[in-house]
C-alpha cells in the first residue's frame, strides 16, 4: 500500500489514499500487519521499509484536485453559503449526509461548463446536499424539480425559493413509487446520490432516467469506491448502458462530506469504525474526511429507458450489502 511511503499515516490518511473498497482495504493493511511490513505507532501506522521514491502529492493545490473552480460563479455561491446556514441536520433514518458547499458549487460549475445549467430542466432524486439551491444560485436553469422523501427538506427547499424568487419546487416523494406522471418524460438533466447497492442504485437511477426527455439528456450520480467494489461498478455501467446511457466524465474523489455537521461519529453507527477498531486494538475517529465520492455524468443515446417500473418494496437489501461499510443502516456484526 504505497500511499505509506509518504511517512507515518494515520488509518484514515490511508483510506483516502487507496483505491479499493474498505473491506479489500482493511484486508490488506491487516496483512501487512501481520507479516510485519508496517506497525502501529502512537496510533498510525508505520511502513517498515524504505521507498526509494517515496510518494509524491501531484494533485493541483490550487483546486484542491479537482481541476474546477468556482470563480466565475463566486456571486452564486455568496448566495448559497446563506442560503443553507440553518439547514436541517442529517438524520440517520434516511441514510443522509451531505457533501461540502464548496463541492456543491464546483459540482455545479462542472455542470455548467458541460452546457446542463443554463436554460435547462433539472430534475433531483435527493437533495441531502440541498444541490438545488446552488443551482438556482446562479439564476441560469429554466425549471428545478426536487422529489425528496424528508419533509424537512421539502419544506426548507420551497421556503429559500419563495424568499429568493427561485423557479425550484419540492415535494415530498417516496422512490418506492413511480415518478408522478407530471413529471415524466419532461426534463433535460437529472442529478441523483443514490445508495451504493445493485438494488438501490437501479431503484434511483430509474426514478431519475423516467423524468428526461430524450437522446442527448444528461444525468449526474455519485459512487464512491470506499462502498462499491470494482465489480459492483462494472453491473452500474452494464445497467447504464441497459438505460441506454453512456458515461461521458467520471471526476475521482471530487465530492467530499465534511466529519463536521454530518451524523456525529460512533462506533456503534457505522461498521467501518467497528472493524478499524478491532484491527487496531482501540478506537480511533477519523483526523480527515475521508469519505469521498466521484462525480459521474452520464448521457442519453437513446430514448432513455428506466430499468425499474412500478411500485416496489423497500426492503434492507435496498440499502445495505456486504460492503456497506459506512451506512447507518447497516447492523452487521464484527
Amino acid at each position: 500500500m504505497r500511499s505509506l511511503s509518504r511517512g507515518n499515516k494515520s488509518i484514515w490518511e490511508v483510506i483516502v489514499n487507496q483505491d479499493t473498497h474498505l473491506s479489500e482495504a482493511l484486508e490488506i493493511i491487516s496483512n501487512m500487519l501481520e507479516n510485519g511490513e508496517i506497525a502501529v505507532e502512537d496510533s498510525k501506522l508505520k511502513i517498515n521499509r524504505d521507498y526509494k521514491f517515496p510518494l509524491k502529492n501531484v494533485r493541483c493545490d490550487y483546486c484542491d484536485g479537482r481541476g474546477i473552480t468556482i470563480k466565475e460563479l463566486s456571486y452564486a455561491y455568496e448566495k448559497y453559503i446563506e442560503m443553507v446556514k440553518d439547514r436541517p441536520s442529517p438524520v440517520e433514518d434516511y441514510d443522509q449526509g451531505y457533501i461540502a458547499p464548496e463541492d456543491v458549487m464546483r459540482r455545479v460549475a462542472f455542470m455548467y461548463e458541460r452546457g446542463d445549467v443554463e436554460g435547462t430542466r433539472i430534475m433531483i432524486i435527493g437533495d441531502d446536499d440541498l444541490c438545488s439551491l446552488a443551482l438556482a444560485s446562479t439564476e441560469m436553469p429554466e425549471r428545478i424539480t426536487v422529489m425528496e422523501i424528508d419533509e424537512r427538506l421539502v419544506n426548507y427547499i420551497n421556503k429559500m425559493a419563495e424568499k429568493y424568487g427561485f423557479n425550484v419546487d419540492a415535494h415530498i416523494f417516496d422512490a418506492r413509487k413511480d415518478l408522478p406522471k407530471e413529471f415524466e418524460k419532461s426534463y433535460d438533466v437529472f442529478v441523483t446520490d443514490p445508495v451504493e447497492t445493485i438494488p438501490g442504485i437501479a431503484l434511483f437511477l430509474s426514478r431519475a432516467v423516467s423524468s428526461l426527455k430524450e437522446e442527448g439528456d444528461a444525468g449526474y450520480f455519485g459512487l464512491t469506491h470506499l462502498e462499491s467494489s470494482l465489480k459492483k461498478w462494472k453491473k452500474i455501467e452494464e445497467m447504464l448502458l441497459q438505460m441506454n446511457f453512456a458515461i461521458t466524465d467520471m471526476l475521482r474523489d471530487f465530492s467530499v462530506y465534511p466529519n463536521e455537521g454530518n451524523i456525529e461519529i460512533s462506533l456503534n453507527n457505522y461498521l467501518v469504525y467497528r472493524k478499524i477498531e478491532k484491527l487496531l486494538g482501540k478506537s480511533v475517529k477519523p483526523d480527515v474526511d475521508f469519505y469521498r465520492s466521484t462525480l459521474i455524468r452520464v448521457e442519453a443515446v437513446d430514448t432513455p429507458e428506466p430499468l425499474v417500473k412500478g411500485d416496489v418494496e423497500i426492503t434492507k437489501e435496498m440499502y445495505v450489502d456486504n460492503e456497506s461499510w459506512v451506512t447507518a443502516l447497516a447492523t452487521k456484526e464484527v
